[in-house]
């Protein structure tokens, strides 16, 4: 799966959107057979290579700096869902789901700011985790960028999973970590776990990938399905064009303005006071006693 322009987001994007409206759900795998155990594993570098031949090749990723993809997100079981929208470009990203029954949920990425707003929330800064993992689905280069994104990229076994052999690519940046099954045939990526903090918690989530397409030359998912909090979610992509995208697109909506805004005011008077126990600031001036 590319992690690039439009389509990292989607794994991250419903933790604040399924949380108003829904215990994570693992994957069913069983081991390879003893045979394959015993085969060498392939290095980290030659794992994110067939990754990346299997999105359509390096220029192909490359080429796509800004992209829309347009589609809708599902929730069987509770007969819920509607149309989403996710744009990105040369590092900002704006996603819009209107869930019939439920309202409009956005999400976006630019300028270090990461925030949501939903009808069960309200708007919200996302900070810490859910901040790093915004901004790298925000970084247009994806997969190209893989080592620079992570501290630690490295293969650790195999697995069958959906009747796939497997081998397992393990990611991790401070406490974040994702873990990707690629078909050790095609490169392509069958499925993911991960834990994704948000703002009720950390949730892991189980995405599976179900059918893929080419558009210009570069081979995205075009169905997944996630399980988390014990619901399943279904992502279905319709259109995708990579036109440019004006840049007020991600302009930070009002709501989320007067949170930054909030949050330097309180820094600043924090750092003002001194320390967080009332101590006053350190007077460096010199004036003596």
């Amino acid at each position: 799966m590319r992690r690039t322009a439009a389509i990292t987001v989607l794994t991250a994007t419903f933790t604040c959107i399924v949380g108003g409206l829904a215990s994570a759900t693992a994957a069913v795998s069983i081991p390879f057979q003893d045979e394959a155990k015993t085969a060498p594993l392939p290095t980290a570098k030659e794992v994110v290579a067939m990754m990346i031949e299997a999105q359509g090749g390096e220029e192909a990723l490359a080429k796509h700096p800004t992209a829309s993809m347009s589609g809708k997100f599902s929730m069987p079981a509770m007969g819920m869902g509607g149309p989403m929208s996710i744009q990105t470009s040369k590092g900002s990203m704006r996603i819009e789901i209107d869930i019939a029954g439920f309202g409009k949920s956005l999400q976006g990425y630019t300028d270090g700011v990461a925030w949501s707003i939903d009808p069960a929330s309200g708007a919200q800064l996302l900070e810490g985790s859910m901040l790093e993992s915004m901004k790298r689905q925000a970084n247009s280069r994806g997969d190209l960028d893989l080592f620079k994104m992570w501290d630690s990229v490295k293969v650790t076994g195999r697995e069958r999973f959906a009747d796939t052999d497997c081998v397992l690519l393990e990611l991790k940046s401070g406490k974040d970590r994702e873990v990707r099954l690629i078909d050790e045939k095609t490169g392509r990526m069958i499925a993911s776990r991960t834990v994704q903090s948000s703002p009720m918690g950390e949730i892991p989530i189980v995405t599976t990938i179900e059918a893929w397409k080419d558009f210009d030359g570069l081979n995205i998912p075009v169905r997944m399905s996630m399980a988390m909090m014990g619901q399943k979610q279904v992502i279905e992509v319709d259109k995708m064009d990579f036109a440019e995208i004006p840049p007020a697109t991600f302009a930070l909506p009002p709501a989320i303005k007067a949170l930054v805004a909030d949050k330097k005011a309180r820094e600043a008077e924090k750092k003002a006071g001194g320390d967080e126990d009332g101590t006053p600031a350190k007077d460096d001036s010199g004036d003596g006693e």
